[in-house]
């Protein structure tokens, strides 16, 4: 191998890794770690979980986010139609490092929505 083509190689992978990089600082400045999924079956309590966690009041009406993300009900109804990501201080207390909590689908529901649910929490 010649090498300039050696070293295009070397400054190609360096720029990739610079590239890379650049996106995980993105997406940890997004969704800093440590990040939580909170998961389980319809009307468990994993919406009223995450909101505490954040330091919210464990009934909060997650006015601010859409399809029901982080809101609670006090039925067994399904509320949470997505896979929500919120950001914040563990148990509210911002002298403590920031994390992520991540909000999703109740399983059980019915077959089609848990695997469109799994599929959203793998992609």
């Amino acid at each position: 191998m010649k090498k300039s083509s050696v070293f295009k190689s070397v400054l190609y992978l360096s720029f990739l890794t610079t590239l890379q990089g650049a996106r995980l600082e993105n997406n940890e400045a997004r969704y800093p770690s440590p990040r939580i999924v909170i998961l389980g079956a319809t009307g468990v309590g994993k919406s009223s979980l995450a909101n505490v966690l954040l330091g919210r009041d464990k009934n909060y009406e997650g006015e601010e986010f859409q399809n029901g993300c982080f809101r609670v009900s006090t039925g067994l109804d399904s509320i949470t139609k997505d896979t929500c990501a919120d950001q914040g201080y563990w148990l509210g207390d911002p002298d403590i490092q920031r994390f992520t909590v991540i909000d999703t689908p109740g399983f059980g529901d019915k077959l089609v929505e848990e695997e469109k649910t799994i599929e959203n929490l793998v992609t």
